[in-house]
């Protein structure tokens, strides 16, 4: 089962089945000044960034998410 997170604030904030509306919704969040992931959330399997908002901050996003969990990147499963 695949689900769509839109995360900002330091944490997963909405969960979404369709990604086209977690796009959506991290656009209008993202226009409120905030940086926001889009995170692929699978069963079993690590979460995966898809995009962020606003695009300025998305090769930095990018290059987080790049680290090995085990040296501070992003958690495999689950917490943002």
């Amino acid at each position: 089962m695949v689900k769509y997170e839109v995360c900002f604030d330091g944490r997963s904030q909405e969960t979404f089945d369709d990604r086209d509306q977690a796009i959506q919704r991290a656009q209008e969040v993202a226009e409120t000044g905030r940086v926001v992931d889009v995170v692929l959330k699978r069963r079993l399997l690590p979460r995966k960034l898809l995009t962020v908002f606003p695009e300025s901050e998305r090769a930095a996003r990018m290059a987080a998410w790049s680290i090995p969990w085990t040296d501070g990147g992003a958690q495999p499963f689950g917490g943002y």
